[in-house]
């Protein structure tokens, strides 16, 4: 008998992909924890609004780098670090 459960998904994943997929209207299909953040925030302006919805809504503070180089799955990872400070 095998039973395959699911991993419990971080609280910053399911912030980062609920901003993605609401916020900035990110095709559900396409968020997948091993996706670049540069492919899914398509435009340098979704970029920095990223950034700045992350500061104003859960005051975490990311880079534009960090964005531009981090897979979801990492990326949320940091979230969560930088929330539980």
């Amino acid at each position: 008998m095998s039973t395959s459960a699911t991993p419990p998904v971080s609280p910053g994943t399911e912030l980062v992909t609920g901003l993605l997929v609401d916020r900035f209207e990110v095709d559900p299909a396409l968020v997948r924890s091993d996706a670049r953040m540069t492919e899914l925030l398509i435009d340098s302006l979704m970029v920095v609004e990223m950034a700045v919805t992350l500061k104003d809504e859960l005051g975490v503070t990311v880079s534009e780098d960090e964005l531009r180089e981090l897979t979801l799955a990492d990326f949320a990872a940091r979230v969560d670090a930088r929330r539980a400070r």
